[in-house]
């Protein structure tokens, strides 16, 4: 089996696949030079090279025209895989939740929007929507970068938008978060360290919404339960807007040409 073919179980397409496969062979290229030795038309070739960016499957190195290289199969496919896993366990648990024919509790509380359970791409929804909204800045304290495609493309139009988008992580850089800390520092994300073992996630947008999510099992990497509240309550939201930016201001600024992984 082609090295296409075998991409292409990861949720690649046609082009995808075939560019990528084209990177591994020639380490770094130009546009160019990709579309002539895979055969994607030179019209699509930067659209295809830009998807596989957001997948985290190729990075830019500079250069003019600009010369692209592809990401360690061992690293990015790993990555793509445990999205594909993680996909597969949500839909268990959706065939769960529909035998069951219980409906996910949710309250409103005083104006506070609450979902308890294990709604993670719901909560993923929400701060997408965020961004959608942003004008002019926001704060957002993660664990490790967090990132998806969905999120990734909200951010990006935050940032083309003019708006100031933070993130401040719970951790430091390491090979695991390496590649999502710099996707959003290439897209101009400014980005810190604030290392703590426990802490809140949070998401402040333009001083005039605020998302908190509060894990159970602050410890664990997936599939935990949570608590999350988001409200646009004035007197909360001020609260917290003042607090993220007194944690940017303390956080560790990080520069990512100190670290090399590949």
């Amino acid at each position: 089996m082609e090295a296409k073919d075998l991409l292409k179980k990861f949720g690649l397409s046609e082009y995808e696949a075939l560019a990528y496969s084209t990177l591994l062979s020639l380490g770094s290229a130009k546009a160019s030079v990709i579309g002539k030795d895979s055969g994607i038309p030179q019209s699509k070739v930067y659209e295809v090279l830009e998807q596989l960016a957001n997948k985290q499957l190729v990075e830019f190195v500079g250069g003019r025209p600009k010369e692209f290289r592809a990401i360690p199969p061992q690293v990015a496919l790993t990555n793509l895989l445990e999205e594909r896993k993680s996909e597969l366990k949500e839909l268990e648990e959706s065939i769960k939740l529909l035998q069951s024919i219980k409906p996910v509790r949710q309250n409103v509380i005083e104006g506070l929007w609450t979902a308890r359970g294990k709604g993670l791409k719901e909560f993923v929804n929400r701060v997408c929507e965020m961004f959608d909204r942003v004008e002019k800045y926001a704060y957002v304290i993660s664990r490790d970068f967090t990132y998806s495609p969905k999120l990734g493309e909200a951010v990006k139009n935050a940032v083309k938008r003019g708006a100031t988008v933070r993130i401040i992580a719970m951790k430091g850089i390491d090979e695991k978060n390496y590649y999502q800390a710099k996707w959003y520092y290439s897209h101009k994300v400014q980005i810190r360290i604030f290392v703590t073992n426990v802490h809140p996630r949070i998401m402040v947008a333009d001083g005039k919404e605020v998302l908190i999510r509060l894990d159970h099992n602050p410890t664990r990497q997936e599939k935990f339960p949570f608590t999350s509240l988001y409200s646009t309550d004035p007197a909360l939201v001020k609260v917290f807007d003042s607090y993220m930016k007194s944690i940017w201001k303390s956080a560790k600024e990080v520069k990512l040409e100190d670290f090399k992984f590949s």
